[in-house]
């Protein structure tokens, strides 16, 4: 897949595809402040595969730091990193092949957006911790509690604060 969009220049930062289904993290840098834009997802396949595009901006960010992806056949989906800096924020995305079914996200994150697929019977979601990370070096997991008996494919990323 590729994204464009918005007047930016996007680059990949992580990609999780060990099981059916592709979980990617994007970034890209404006300058200012954007408005009026349009981000689009274009498939490297030739046929039409489901999917979900969750753009999220953030003010006085200074990069990605840390990035990390998972897989498993069954289980709880979790994936887990180690932050750089003190005050990031970790965000992570997945996609389970097996059912269109809402995830129960663990103790302290959210769910920033989740497209139940019933067409495709798939699930896309954006998750993220509630709050920044106080110190580095913490292990950050974003995890969910159900379902657990899904293929899952989640990668995570670190948000660093402003310096």
């Amino acid at each position: 897949m590729t994204v464009s969009g918005a007047g930016l220049t996007w680059t990949l930062v992580q990609r999780t595809n060990a099981r059916h289904g592709t979980s990617e993290i994007w970034e890209a840098f404006a300058p200012a402040q954007l408005s009026n834009v349009t981000v689009t997802s274009t498939q490297s396949k030739g046929k039409s595969l489901g999917q979900s595009l969750t753009v999220v901006a953030f003010v006085g960010a200074s990069g990605v730091g840390a990035s990390a992806s998972a897989n498993r056949l069954t289980g709880a989906p979790s994936v887990a990193l180690t932050t750089t800096a003190a005050g990031s924020w970790v965000f992570g995305v997945g996609n389970d092949w097996d059912r269109a079914t809402a995830r129960v996200v663990g103790s302290g994150q959210v769910i920033v957006h989740q497209l139940l697929d019933n067409g495709s019977g798939d699930t896309y979601w954006t998750q993220s911790q509630a709050a920044p990370t106080a110190p580095a070096g913490s292990v950050v997991t974003i995890n969910d509690t159900a379902p657990t008996t899904d293929r899952w494919n989640p990668s995570a990323v670190e948000i660093l604060p402003s310096p």
